[in-house]
């Protein structure tokens, strides 16, 4: 049977977005500059991320922005989302390590949560075959938005986010230091996002378009990681050992679990289907797998793995990974997108760069010397500008 037709509706394009965005960034990365930080730190997260990707559904005016987009770079958005794919196993076996200290639920919560799991699991792979991924999407953002309201209806969180939230930074002046990169990763990357081409294209008006992106975004998407906010205590204790405080109603535990696994397998659900529409997809296959695997391996043995500077060994390897959405990512739009280079120039100056631009980077997000970060960036603008400015373009 043909897929459905698919829908035109913002709402349900939007939830599609926010979901589809929703992923083991948006729901663990606040947890970490919260502790780090503070509110600050979730602040430069959350409002480039916010206005970044809204802002995509404003500057592709057009289906046929997104479709020549997607031909033109066809193989970074293939690389975007077999990173993200990778990220997303590593992420889960990792968490999992400490799932079940941080959400401490008696077995038959535990056993109502794996049942909804699989159910979801099953339904969405259907859903999603036969063109309805969408209205998917607005059945399980419903269900995040119902946790996000019991998390203010009882006292649980409460107590192990008040810690939490008045933490003593390491330098006041860290977020300063971050927003730029911040800044950088979340206003570029969702171009390379294939999912949010394909609800770009279905929505296939100027106005259509920039409804959907800005409700996914400026409403769904903020509630979504305003939820990670809320559970972000527990999560954290659990991390470092120390200072946890478990929820005390199993149900509302058990509530943010399914949340938190359903929109993993969503987002996991949606780059598969996504990925396979892009050129010469098929023959990257054992890239894919082979990427897969080494992630997988990372996530089962992450805890085995050395710490360094205060961070254990799993949180060095997710401070990785997001390398790629901080500096690779982003140099790419701005090297090949916006300066508009050559394509052999542009890719070889941006590596030299992002090469010359890592160790900075290493010591700004592993050191925890924020500070390091802004050289780092500078480094990849000047060879952005020394391109556009001194070499053919094609």
């Amino acid at each position: 049977m043909s897929p459905a037709p698919a829908p035109r509706n913002p709402i349900l394009w939007g939830a599609y977005l926010a979901c589809s965005w929703t992923w083991c960034i948006g729901m663990f990365l606040p947890t970490l500059l919260l502790r780090d930080m503070g509110w600050p730190g979730f602040l430069i997260f959350a409002l480039p991320n916010v206005i970044g990707a809204a802002a995509m559904g404003w500057v592709l005016r057009s289906k046929m922005d997104s479709v020549r987009f997607v031909e033109n770079h066809p193989t970074a958005i293939w690389w975007f989302s077999a990173i993200t794919l990778s990220f997303h196993l590593f992420w889960i076996l990792w968490f999992a390590h400490f799932i079940r200290t941080a959400f401490q639920i008696p077995n038959a919560y535990l056993y109502g949560v794996l049942g909804i799991l699989v159910v979801f699991t099953l339904i969405s792979g259907r859903a999603i075959r036969k063109g309805r991924a969408p209205q998917l999407a607005l059945a399980l953002l419903v269900l995040s938005l119902g946790v996000l309201v019991a998390t203010f209806c009882t006292p649980d969180v409460k107590e192990a986010n008040a810690s939490l939230f008045t933490p003593v930074p390491e330098s006041a002046a860290a977020p300063l230091w971050m927003l730029p990169v911040m800044i950088f990763g979340f206003v570029l990357c969702p171009y390379l996002d294939v999912t949010f081409h394909h609800a770009r294209q279905q929505l296939d008006t100027q106005r259509n378009g920039r409804l959907g992106f800005t409700l996914g975004f400026g409403l769904f998407f903020a509630c979504m990681i305003l939820l990670t906010t809320r559970y972000a205590g527990v999560v954290v204790g659990t991390l470092n050992g120390t200072g946890f405080i478990s929820i005390a109603s199993p149900w509302l535990a058990a509530g943010i679990l399914v949340h938190i696994l359903c929109q993993w397998v969503f987002t996991v659900r949606v780059h598969l289907d996504r990925i396979r529409t892009l050129p010469n997809a098929s023959a990257k296959h054992p890239v894919l797998v082979v990427l897969i695997l080494l992630s997988g391996l990372a996530g089962l043995f992450s805890i085995k793995l050395p710490t360094h500077a205060g961070l254990t060994g799993g949180e060095i390897v997710y401070r990785t990974f997001m390398s790629a959405y901080g500096l690779i990512f982003p140099a790419y739009m701005l090297y090949r997108v916006i300066g508009r280079g050559a394509a052999n120039l542009s890719l070889c100056w941006m590596w030299i760069s992002v090469t010359f631009a890592t160790p900075m980077f290493w010591f700004g997000f592993m050191e925890r010397q924020a500070i390091w970060l802004i050289p780092g960036l500078g480094v990849v603008l000047l060879g952005a500008i020394i391109l556009r400015t001194r070499l053919p373009k094609s």
